[in-house]
C-alpha cells in the first residue's frame, strides 16, 4: 500500500489558475518515468490528479520533483494510506466544491475504467479505486449531504433564479454531463424559455425534446444568438464567449461559467453578473459551513473504512508467508513421520501447528504495522514477501 501515491491540485486546494495549469499539462499526456508502474488520471472541472503505483524502492518526493514542470504550482501529494483516504474522500464528494454532488463518483469510476482500457491499471490502483468507490457509496447511503442530481450548477441556481425576470430566456451551451444537469435544473423553473446549444446539434435536439426546450447548433448560435437573459456555459473551449458575443446581449443579467478552461472572457461580460468557478467556490464554502455536522459523520465513516482497508491490504501482504509456514510444517512432519500418517491428518496437523504463529504474526501486524511483520518474516526465513 505504501507504493500508492497521488499528486494533483483541486479548485478548493489551489484555486482556478492552478487547476487550469495542471489540467492543460495532464491533457498533454506527459511522459512518466519508468518507476511509475500504474497510472490513473482524474480530470474534472474541480480537480486534476494523478493516482500512481510506484516501483519497489521508489519514493514520492524525488519523483514529484522530476515529474512536475517548474512552471506548474506544486500542488499536493499523498502516499500510502493518506493517498487512499484522499481518493475515498473524493469519491464520497467530501472534497468537492459542492459537498455531496453526485457527479464526482461517476467521474472517478470513468477515470478508472478509461485507465483500465488503456492498460495502465494494476493490482494496487485497482484495489484503491474499488475500495474508494465502495466507501463513497456507503457515505452517500448513510449521510444525506445533498439531494439527488445535486451538481456544481446547484450552487449557482438560487442566485440565477433571483436575477432572472419572468418570463426569461436562458441558453445552456454544452450538453455534456455538466450542461445536461444544468439544463434539467433550469427546465424545472416556471417562466423560463430554455435554449440548448451544442456543437453536435443532434445531441442538443434529443435533450431539448425531452425537456420541452429549443435546440441550436453552436456555430449558428455564435453568429446569430437569440436575445438572452442568462447564459450557462459548460464546454471545454477557452474564451468561447468574448466581446463580440456580449455586445449582442444588451439585456443579459447573469452568466454562469462552468467550463474548464473558462469559457467566458470576464472583462467582456459587462454589467451582467458573472458566476465563475471562483464565485461558486465561495458559495460552496458557505454551504460546507452549514453542513459541518453531516460532514463530520461522513469523515468518520471514511476514516473507519480506510483503517479496515489498510488492515485488509496488510493481511494480504503476509498471506503468502502464512501459506509458506504451513508448507514448511507439512514438509517437516512428513520427514518425521513418513508414510505412517495419512495425508489428510498430516494436512490438519500442519495447519494446527501453524495456527498459533500465524495468529501471533497477525497480531504483530495490527499492533506494529507491516514493517515489523516483514522484519519477523525476513529473520525467520519463511518467505520473501512481495511488498505493495
Amino acid at each position: 500500500m505504501e507504493r500508492l501515491t497521488l499528486i494533483g491540485v483541486s479548485q478548493r486546494r489551489g484555486g482556478s489558475a492552478a487547476l487550469r495549469a495542471w489540467n492543460a499539462w495532464l491533457q498533454s499526456h506527459p511522459h512518466l518515468p519508468p518507476e511509475v508502474e500504474e497510472r490513473v488520471t482524474l480530470l474534472t472541472c474541480n480537480r486534476s490528479e494523478l493516482i500512481l503505483a510506484l516501483a519497489e524502492g521508489a519514493s514520492l518526493e524525488p519523483l514529484r520533483a522530476r515529474l512536475i514542470p517548474p512552471h506548474l504550482p506544486r500542488g499536493y501529494a499523498f502516499a500510502g494510506e493518506a493517498a487512499l483516504e484522499h481518493l475515498a474522500r473524493v469519491a464520497a464528494s467530501l472534497d468537492s466544491v459542492n459537498p455531496g454532488e453526485g457527479q464526482i463518483m461517476q467521474q472517478v469510476r470513468q477515470a478508472f475504467e478509461a485507465a483500465r482500457e488503456a492498460g495502465t491499471v494494476g493490482p494496487i490502483t485497482a484495489f484503491a479505486f474499488q475500495q474508494a468507490l465502495r466507501i463513497g457509496k456507503r457515505v452517500r447511503r448513510e449521510v444525506a449531504l445533498a439531494p439527488a442530481r445535486t451538481s456544481l450548477f446547484s450552487l449557482a441556481r438560487p442566485v440565477l433564479e433571483d436575477l432572472l425576470p419572468r418570463p426569461a430566456r436562458v441558453a445552456v451551451v454544452g450538453v455534456g454531463k455538466m450542461g445536461t444537469l444544468a439544463a434539467r435544473s433550469l427546465a424545472a423553473l416556471e417562466g423560463v424559455e430554455l435554449w440548448l446549444v451544442n456543437r453536435s446539434l443532434g445531441k442538443a435536439q434529443a435533450l431539448a425534446e425531452a425537456l420541452g426546450a429549443r435546440a441550436m447548433g453552436l456555430e449558428v448560435f455564435l453568429e446569430r444568438p437569440p436575445s438572452l437573459d442568462a447564459l450557462v456555459a459548460a464546454t471545454p473551449v477557452a474564451g468561447l464567449f468574448g466581446f463580440s458575443f456580449f455586445r449582442q446581449q444588451p439585456r443579459l443579467r447573469a452568466v454562469v461559467d462552468l467550463g474548464l478552461p473558462p469559457n467566458v472572457v470576464p472583462e467582456a461580460v459587462g454589467k451582467a453578473r458573472l458566476l465563475d468557478l471562483d464565485y461558486l467556490e465561495r458559495l460552496g464554502n458557505e454551504r460546507r459551513a452549514r453542513l459541518q455536522a453531516d460532514l463530520a459523520r461522513a469523515e468518520a465513516i471514511v476514516l473507519q473504512e480506510v483503517e479496515g482497508v489498510v488492515a485488509e491490504w496488510a493481511e494480504r501482504s503476509i498471506g503468502p508467508a502464512i501459506a509458506r509456514m504451513r508448507e514448511l510444517y507439512r514438509l517437516t512432519l512428513r520427514e518425521l513421520v513418513g508414510e505412517r500418517v495419512e495425508p489428510e491428518l498430516l494436512e490438519r496437523l500442519a495447519h494446527r501447528f501453524a495456527h498459533l504463529p500465524a495468529k501471533g504474526l497477525r497480531g504483530l501486524l495490527r499492533q506494529h504495522g507491516v514493517e515489523a511483520a516483514l522484519a519477523f518474516l525476513q529473520e525467520a526465513g519463511l518467505l520473501e514477501v512481495e511488498r505493495d
